[in-house]
């Protein structure tokens, strides 16, 4: 197929479609990869969602355009439907431009953690970038994130502050937030992630996408640079479920088969029970108050509308009426409906968070490992260069420098989070247990990503799902009312957390649940 056959507008382009069009001959790999590439070269100087532009994307292309070429060729020779339609099928990420997060190590393209003392060079790819370019995708960039990941505002020493494309004067949440932005302004087709606390689903509230968090380990880490061995995922992030599901599959391992058939089980159950976790709707004290000890009146507006939108999407959701008698129960969970277990953000963070036990180790580990050229063997070398932004890699850095006995694995504060972290599991399965449900529900974020300048974004759920290793989806909500500021309004997300192990069905839920609201909107 020609390089210059006529394209199909990328914006909004799913998978699916990419796909049936590069069939019927309506595209090219080539033409849809420029075509990104042009909207990143309009947008992304102002957005700053990428640090890395891929020099081979459009040669990568070309050869992946000869491949489909000598599938349709093998098509056409074929005479019978069965056999013709199994020589036209395509490797599922086929010609995919992708965005990773640049904390993936890429074979021939830097790999920096956001951070200007790494941009270190690796011989081989991260396991899961093998897995996606053996599935056909074309990595088109790496994406800024918050320094080292380490938070949510999307700040970096090497990448700078990327900006909300819905509203330039906020954040696009973290840490993944690069990959958000870029794939909320059509910068690229599939993004991947990493998810610590909140990082895939963050991005996914604020800039209208979906951000899936897997269960822990169903997606291999290695090659990834790491914060947490307990609590560190790697993840899809899309516009669209559909999207999230096929490269989840090929991210797991597991993209062989019928997408469609391998989930009849979720969706065949005919029936969703849903709990609403009323605690994580309100804003918390004292940890989102002010010096004063009073809830900013600013934060307190904003959470109004949050609960608002997000309690619209639950009546629509419950009210909903599906033809293929599929029925979603909500169920409302009070805050004393766990009382064998503090579930407040602000204690799990405090009490079970383990990033600044684990982060040196798991760091030094990885700075040192083979096929990764870094120009520092240690956290302690990094924090001598002076190569980093000091007020975005928050205590996780700074405390195992300061305290190294108290900040390992062997000290009793260490021990005593991985206790509360298998009592709280317990907690979160007894609950799920007693009102037999599939998921819990629930805003993202209680109030809107916070405005640039700060590098810390607060009252984010995240921590529960990170904690308990569950499989966790953030999808679009709606969005609040428009300023001048945000002409679109500012994106909401719900998020979804799901039974243990239970990632498809989650998936199927989500899908379903995207379809009712019809949220997501184009930055402009």
């Amino acid at each position: 197929m020609s390089s210059h056959a006529s394209t199909i507008d990328v914006t909004e382009l799913t998978i699916p479609t990419f796909h049936a069009a590069l069939r019927e001959g309506q595209t090219s790999i080539t033409a849809v990869v420029r075509a990104y590439l042009s909207r990143i070269t309009q947008h992304d100087k102002t957005l700053k969602s990428l640090i890395t532009i891929n020099p081979n994307a459009l040669s990568e292309a070309a050869e992946k355009d000869a491949e489909t070429g000598r599938l349709l060729q093998q098509n056409a020779e074929n005479t019978t439907p069965a056999v013709a339609a199994a020589a036209a099928s395509l490797p599922a990420l086929h010609g995919v431009p992708i965005l990773l997060k640049d904390n993936y190590t890429t074979y021939g393209l830097p790999t920096s953690g956001g951070s200007k003392a790494l941009a270190t060079l690796s011989s081989r790819d991260s396991n899961v970038v093998r897995t996606l370019r053996q599935n056909g995708a074309i990595i088109i960039g790496k994406a800024n994130l918050h320094e080292f990941a380490l938070h949510g505002t999307t700040t970096s020493s090497l990448g700078g502050q990327t900006l909300n494309p819905y509203d330039s004067t906020r954040t696009p949440g973290g840490s993944s937030g690069g990959t958000g932005a870029a794939l909320a302004l059509n910068l690229g087709m599939v993004g991947c992630g990493t998810d610590t606390v909140n990082s895939l689903r963050s991005p996914a509230s604020a800039c209208s996408i979906v951000g899936f968090r897997p269960s822990l380990g169903r997606v291999d880490t290695q090659g990834i640079v790491p914060v947490s061995e307990t609590q560190d995922v790697a993840g899809p992030m899309g516009r669209c479920v559909g999207d999230v599901k096929v490269l989840f599959d090929v991210m797991k391992g597991d993209s062989k088969g019928s997408v469609t058939e391998r989930r009849k089980s979720g969706i065949e159950k005919g029936v969703f029970r849903i709990g609403v976790l009323e605690e994580y709707f309100h804003l918390e004290t004292p940890s989102s108050s002010s010096s004063s000890g009073t809830l900013d009146a600013e934060l307190v507006a904003e959470n109004a509308i949050v609960q608002e939108v997000t309690r619209n999407a639950l009546s629509l959701i419950s009210s909903a009426q599906d033809p293929s008698n599929i029925n979603i129960t909500l169920v409302s969970i009070p805050a004393n409906s766990h009382n064998d277990n503090d579930w407040s953000v602000s204690h799990l963070l405090d009490n079970g968070d383990t990033q600044a036990f684990e982060f040196r180790e798991c760091l030094n580990k990885f700075l040192q490992s083979e096929g990764v050229s870094s120009p520092h063997p240690s956290l302690e070398s990094i924090a001598s260069s002076g190569e980093y932004d000091r007020k975005a890699v928050t205590n996780v850095f700074a405390l195992p420098l300061s305290d190294k006995e108290t900040y390992s694995r062997t000290s009793p504060e260490y021990k005593s989070r991985l206790a509360l972290i298998e009592s709280l599991k317990t907690s979160v399965r007894n609950l799920f247990t007693k009102h037999d449900l599939d998921a819990l529900v629930y805003p993202h974020q209680r109030h809107f990503p916070i405005k640039i300048g700060p590098t810390v974004q607060p009252a984010r759920n995240g921590i529960l799902a990170a904690l308990t290793g569950r499989p966790a989806v953030c999808i679009p909500g709606g969005f609040s009312p428009v300023t001048p500021d945000a002409p679109r309004g500012v994106p909401i997300g719900l998020e979804l957390m799901g039974r243990e192990g239970g990632d498809e069905v989650l998936l199927d839920l989500a899908e379903f649940i995207e379809g009712i609201l019809s949220a997501r909107k184009v930055p402009y």
